[in-house]
């Protein structure tokens, strides 16, 4: 199951990551994690 979300997330971010390319790893980060808890509140509602 974590993987599934970490997997999820880390498509969610390396999407944001093509729409903006100047963005920094900060922000990269900080989308991944949003992604992550919004897929985890989907499975666990």
């Amino acid at each position: 199951m974590k993987a599934l979300i970490f997997s999820m997330a880390l498509a969610a971010a390396l999407v944001l990551w093509g729409a903006e390319p100047q963005a920094g790893v900060d922000q990269l980060m900080a989308a991944s994690r949003i992604a992550g808890e919004q897929v985890y509140n989907i499975f666990h509602q």
